[in-house]
């Protein structure tokens, strides 16, 4: 029981300094790291990313830093508004599948509704995670007429040592990471799309 209390006292003392201050995060998930899916068997197309609303409860931030005793303290955000970030991870995953930005043949909507970081202090680590979940709607560029529309949700979380900044970006860039898959993967998504 000593040793527990000792241990969060550490880490308290360890995350007291960077706790109180705001984080402003460049992120993005690593455009060489989104493999081919499905998306990739569509024949060649020019997208262009329209607007991408901001629905959450909480628009000012996308998680907190915390104490050693999980009380909140700053805010995690990103350096791009939050619906940026996510229609840029969309442009990714099109682009690496063999799509062009550009106007042409699909135009892209869609609302972010959570967009959250979250920090677990336990015993001998802490566990962040992220989770996004997104609304997205593929339209045919001359006529609006929609050709599919879907939700998509993606989490990324690992344990770390310390909740540092650096940490928290790579919790953030796996989750958008494993947004833009779930796009490329999306097989109904390419067979929609295929048909137009």
């Amino acid at each position: 029981m000593l040793a527990r209390i000792f241990a969060v006292i550490g880490v308290s003392f360890l995350l007291h300094g960077c706790a109180l201050t705001d984080a402003a995060l460049e992120v993005g998930p690593d455009a060489t790291l989104i493999g081919p899916g499905p998306l990739s068997e569509v024949g060649e197309m020019r997208f262009s990313m329209g607007e991408v609303q901001d629905e959450r409860e909480d628009k000012e931030r996308v998680g907190y830093k915390k104490n050693g005793f999980g009380q909140n303290m700053g805010s995690i955000t990103t350096a791009k508004p939050v619906p940026v970030v996510v229609g840029d991870a969309i442009e990714a995953a099109m682009a690496a599948n063999g799509h062009t930005r550009g106007e042409g043949d699909v135009s892209i909507n869609g609302a972010v509704n959570s967009f959250w970081m979250e920090t677990d202090i336990n015993f001998s680590n802490i566990e962040l995670s992220c989770t996004i979940n997104v609304d997205l709607g593929f339209a045919d560029a001359a006529s609006g007429d929609e050709i599919y529309s879907s939700s998509y949700s993606a989490s990324y979380s690992d344990k770390k040592q310390l909740a540092t900044e650096s940490n928290f970006q790579e919790i953030i860039n796996g989750a958008l990471q494993a947004l833009a898959d779930e796009v490329v993967f999306d097989a109904e998504l390419a067979e929609a799309l295929a048909a137009r």
